[in-house]
């Protein structure tokens, strides 16, 4: 019985020193990347390997220790994913409308009386007779504009489109003379500017948009800096739009013998194209049929 049991862990022993020479004698391939860094690749491939692989890095190659079908699958991924950044063109269009709108009364009214005289919204010239007036206003204004902004960029790499001015912004300056602190005011020019970064994706014809936007606005003497991200999703080719702004204002004023009221409305409509300029040309150099392999022993 003895015999037995000595025996059963002989062969269970074995059995583990046979598990570990035949994960040991798979071949490691080294692959060489052509485009893309390890950084980029590993996190991608890790999750395609088994219990007993493994995948590392040394300079620009691709070490893996893995069975020759999953070899296989890596490298049949490694054709997509390990290829030089496509060439993109974005493409930003920004279209408003604003309308303006104003209408209203005003009356005045020379009133004569004997020897004396009466005048309402009037300048009180001195007139032979009564007389009086009635002015209508109304008045519509509407101004559209549009423009677009260009800039090349590579697929996975950040981009930076914006467009601004400098604008003067005063503020206070205290300094001392003689001991005594005195103010004076200073005007200088700043830049005032609104745009985006944005990091573009491919997959196939769609293209995937990680956006981060910021607006400058200038008020009371200083510039507030407004950003938003967003990530959208579309083909390549067709306009997304990233948002807009739709305001709308209403005033009105009167006295006697007048009244006065006006509206105004602002839309604006920013919008993103991608076109791709390397899309339909050899996407990569890299080679699947002859690999660099050594054997374990």
């Amino acid at each position: 019985m003895r015999y037995q049991a000595v025996m059963y862990v002989f062969v269970f022993l074995a059995g583990l020193a046979c598990g570990r020479v035949v994960y040991a004698d798979y071949p490691i391939e080294l692959i060489e990347l052509q485009s893309r860094t390890l950084e980029e690749v590993i996190p991608v491939v890790r999750p395609l390997l088994g219990a007993g692989d493994s995948v590392t890095g040394m300079g620009n190659n691709l070490v893996l220790k893995a069975p020759p079908e999953r070899i296989r699958q890596i490298r049949k991924l490694l054709v997509e994913l390990d290829r030089p950044p496509q060439r993109l063109l974005i493409t930003v269009g920004n279209q408003g409308t604003v309308t303006r709108s104003s209408r209203g009364y005003s009356g005045s009214a020379d009133i004569r009386s004997g020897d004396g005289q009466i005048s309402i919204n009037s300048p009180g010239r001195s007139v032979d007779s009564t007389r009086a007036r009635i002015r209508l206003h109304d008045n519509t204004s509407q101004r559209s504009g549009a423009g677009s902004y260009q800039v090349q960029a590579l697929e996975g790499r950040p981009a930076y489109i914006s467009s601004g001015v400098q604008v003067p912004v005063s503020g206070m300056e205290r300094y001392y003379r003689n001991g005594l602190p005195y103010e004076r005011r200073t005007t200088q020019l700043q830049d005032v500017s609104s745009g985006f970064y944005v990091v573009p994706r491919l997959q196939g014809d769609s293209v995937t948009l990680e956006i981060l936007q910021h607006d400058d606005r200038v008020g009371r003497g200083r510039v507030n800096t407004q950003s938003t991200g967003t990530v959208v999703r579309g083909r390549l080719g067709e306009w997304l739009a990233l948002g807009g702004i739709d305001t709308s204002s209403d005033g009105s004023q009167g006295g006697l013998g007048r009244s006065m009221s006006s509206q105004g409305s602002e839309m604006r409509q920013i919008s993103v194209r991608v076109d791709c300029l390397d899309c339909g040309k050899a996407a990569s150099g890299y080679d699947t049929q002859a690999p660099f392999r050594y054997q374990t022993e």
